[in-house]
């Protein structure tokens, strides 16, 4: 697909979102602007007990002869078209005490064959400047990433997110997502080589995040991460996925690769709409020269009027960039263009999506567009 039909796509759905909408109300439960990477939200108590989460996708991805390059979405060739049941986690939430609480949750994902750890932390909450928690969790880098993707606009983060931030890690969390009225904080200390990885590498991961409430409907947050002799991470995953053609493979596997990223991103609610933004660049050195690969997005939901009720039908779009080398122009730099709606049968615990994904490759390009149907469900405090 060519980008200027692309575009085209884009700028008609939202010039029809901006028509519909002009008498539209705000859209329903918005949720907390100070995210958490522990699913903590500030001045109100988590709610206890089972919960499941369910996600299954009928997607289409167009077939191309010549070579098909991955992003690690499991439906970006058309060897995955039909059904699959893309998420299938069960968590639990208890609380020890008054000042200790703690978090399971296990997954059976697209493609896995047993149940896999996914969570699993304890918080404690006894001190006034700050809260600690320790064990496995979403780390605090980047807006998307620690937002479940059931509250997100778009059936897909970013790959720039999912591929340059480091995701799930084990180590200890100390934050206080609300130390002022407008500002939060989280500094931890992390395993760094992935989810259910015991292994350091011989060095600790450090990750920081600041957040600021701009305005009572933007908070913009700064991220940073450095993890020294790294030996696995998602943009480790995807350059061995495609072949190594940075020629990284022999460095994280002597776990001579040093990884450091920062990004920014910000989040707008206002009036049926809401506006995500990021921009994440990381350097892989260890050997001369050293790789820099960046990204950055913006996804775009806009609740309309639909049957008298303003708060079920969002017309959804996004644009994805990601150069995964900065120094050469390849099949693997993307753009990719999302366009679609999403109808909400109750708030996000209960909704469907219909997607369409345009992807453009720098060079080489092949047909790999996709169309999604996904349907999701989330049961809170199930008997079991």
């Amino acid at each position: 697909m060519k980008s200027s039909a692309v575009w085209a796509g884009a700028m008609f759905l939202m010039v029809l979102s901006s028509a519909w909408g002009a008498g539209a109300a705000s859209s329903p439960a918005p949720g907390e602007y100070w995210k958490s990477p522990v699913k903590e939200k500030p001045g109100k108590p988590s709610k206890l007990g089972f919960k499941l989460r369910l996600q299954g996708r009928y997607s289409i991805t167009q077939s191309d002869a010549a070579k098909q390059p991955t992003w690690l979405v499991r439906d970006d060739r058309s060897a995955s078209d039909d059904y699959n049941t893309r998420r299938l986690r069960l968590s639990y939430r208890g609380q020890g005490s008054e000042r200790l609480s703690y978090f399971v949750q296990v997954r059976r994902d697209w493609g896995a064959t047993d149940l896999e750890w996914r969570d699993i932390y304890l918080t404690y909450a006894g001190w006034e400047f700050a809260k600690l928690t320790v064990g496995e969790m979403k780390t605090p880098f980047d807006r998307e990433m620690l937002t479940s993707d059931t509250e997100l606009v778009l059936a897909e983060r970013p790959r720039a997110a999912k591929l340059l931030a480091p995701d799930r890690q084990i180590g200890v969390l100390l934050y206080n997502n609300r130390c002022t009225k407008r500002l939060g904080w989280y500094a931890g200390l992390f395993l760094g080589n992935g989810k259910n990885e015991l292994d350091t590498g011989g060095s600790i991961m450090p990750v920081v995040r600041a957040e600021w409430l701009a305005a009572p409907n933007l908070n913009i947050g700064i991220n940073w991460m450095h993890k020294n002799n790294a030996a696995r991470s998602n943009y480790q995953k995807f350059c061995k996925k495609n072949g190594d053609p940075y020629c990284l493979q022999a460095l994280y596997s002597a776990q001579r690769a040093d990884e450091e990223a920062w990004g920014i991103d910000a989040l707008l609610r206002s009036d049926g709409t809401s506006v995500w933004a990021g921009y994440i660049s990381k350097k892989v050195s260890g050997s001369a020269p050293a790789v820099r690969a960046k990204g950055w997005y913006l996804h775009v939901g806009h609740y309309v009027p639909l049957h008298g009720n303003s708060d079920k039908l969002e017309l959804v779009a996004g644009y994805d960039r990601f150069d995964p080398n900065t120094a050469v122009a390849d099949q693997l730099d993307c753009d990719w263009v999302t366009i679609g709606a999403n109808y909400h049968v109750d708030g996000h615990k209960r909704q469907w999506r219909l997607q369409y994904v345009f992807r453009n490759e720098g060079r080489n390009e092949v047909s790999n567009n996709t169309l999604l149907l996904q349907y999701e469900r989330v049961l809170q405090n199930i008997g079991l």
